[in-house]
């Protein structure tokens, strides 16, 4: 009874009919109910269900993230890559590619998508190119860059919190894995958008459009950045940064690094009072909170021991290929149930799991098996639906003789550069998992 709720409840958030966040306090309120009426789960296993380091690591950063970008300085960024890339269209397109990656190591994949994908429709229709292939590329090398790090998506951020593994055992265990997958993504996009680098481009005409992307920051068709909300954020942004490379060695806790700067962000960080719930990712905080409570009511009721007899039974008594089932049943479920939520759904089982399978290899299958899963459908990650109807949105607006099939990105559209992706990754993760398990 408790799954079919659980899965009940996901259903009913993924229809967009209610707010997400609302919807998980709800079902978190529905949970502990149940669990008092049929005497499983009480208030206090409720509590402890909560990951409260990683709902901390989401609150930081996001304010960060929201003062660097109220500066204007990826805008200014993104406005110098394509001057510097003078025309070349392979290289702007590549470079677009990487720097959705880059900035997705430290900052949430929607936060990086907003700011990338209305540069990316500019320059798709200055290149009469297709918008959906560099689209989809982008969505997952944003998935890519998250998985690289601690703080990159919330996903590693549980697992973090979960096995107080910090900044740089991520780089040491994740890093590697992911800029191999990179490169096969670059290679799969250039299969997928041949002739991108023929035919000169008019880059003051591209220029003037990036400007008017961000208006508060253009002035004289170039981009200006805010200097005081420059100085804040990017201060915070580097201490935090230093933080959570010092944080193994002092013995503190990244949270609360990024806690801390979260709260300097509140006092210093010029942050409008009807943007506050926004900008500190207060919906977000509501879901995962109204998650936690919801697998530890599954995690109570028992339905995750059929997760655990699953992995055992396929994995045998080989650690190996229990860490490749792991992983690959990560990858199935995520595009089902997104990429938190899955990482959520799997972290009691795998905290089980991690006491007979020393070491960071368990860690490490479960967030590849997310990103593989991630990347396979628009739903996978938090930002494909967002990116979706954006594009959507913008080609309505353009005049009929501009639009192209290629520039709406849909649910089934997506799936065929999201599948073979997700298969590739799985597969050479494989070969990642069985090399460090060995």
């Amino acid at each position: 009874m408790m799954l079919t709720l659980f899965v009940a409840i996901f259903i009913l958030v993924q229809t967009d009919r209610v707010e997400r966040g609302m919807a998980m306090i709800g079902g978190a309120a529905l949970f502990l109910a149940l669990g008092w009426m049929f005497d499983f789960y009480i208030l206090q296993e409720a509590f402890e269900a909560i990951y409260f380091d990683s709902l901390a690591l989401l609150f930081g950063m996001s304010l960060i993230s929201n003062v660097l970008y109220r500066s204007g300085i990826f805008h200014q960024l993104a406005f110098r890559a394509v001057g510097y890339s003078q025309g070349n269209r392979l290289l702007i397109l590549t470079l677009l590619i990487l720097a959705t990656y880059t900035a997705s190591l430290c900052f949430n994949n929607l936060s990086v998508m907003v700011i990338v994908l209305p540069l990316t429709l500019v320059l798709c229709q200055s290149l009469a190119m297709s918008a959906a292939p560099l689209v989809a590329a982008e969505l997952i090398a944003s998935n890519l860059g998250g998985a690289s790090t601690l703080v990159g998506d919330f996903p590693n951020m549980i697992i973090g919190s979960v096995a107080r593994l910090h900044f740089d055992d991520f780089i040491a265990g994740m890093m590697v894995p992911c800029l191999v997958l990179l490169a096969v993504l670059l290679l799969q996009f250039q299969k997928y958008a041949p002739g991108v680098s023929s035919g000169p481009l008019d880059m003051e005409e591209i220029q003037r459009s990036l400007a008017q992307l961000s208006p508060q920051h253009a002035s004289a068709g170039r981009i200006d950045v805010e200097p005081y909300l420059f100085k804040v954020g990017g201060w915070a942004f580097l201490l935090s940064l230093l933080g959570f490379f010092l944080a193994k060695p002092l013995g503190i806790l990244p949270a609360m690094i990024s806690l801390l700067a979260g709260a300097a962000m509140l006092v210093w960080g010029r942050i409008p009072k009807d943007e506050l719930f926004s900008a500190m990712s207060g919906g977000d905080l509501l879901f995962f909170l109204g998650l936690f409570v919801m697998v530890g009511g599954l995690q109570a009721a028992g339905v995750l021991d059929l997760f655990h007899s699953l992995i055992v039974t396929l994995g045998g008594t080989h650690s190996t290929t229990t860490l490749l089932v792991l992983m690959w049943l990560a990858g199935i479920v995520t595009p089902l149930f997104n990429a938190g939520p899955t990482t959520a759904l799997l972290i009691p089982v795998v905290k089980g799991m991690a006491i007979d399978l020393p070491g960071d290899a368990i860690w490490w299958a479960l967030s590849l098996g997310v990103l593989a899963g991630s990347s396979a459908t628009l739903s996978g990650a938090t930002a494909g639906p967002v990116v979706a109807s954006t594009m959507t949105r913008y080609v309505r607006e353009l005049p009929p003789d501009r639009r192209r099939t290629g520039d709406v990105l849909d649910f089934h559209g997506y799936l065929q550069w999201g599948i073979p992706i997700a298969l590739l990754f799985l597969m050479i993760s494989t070969v990642y998992i069985t090399i460090i398990s060995a």
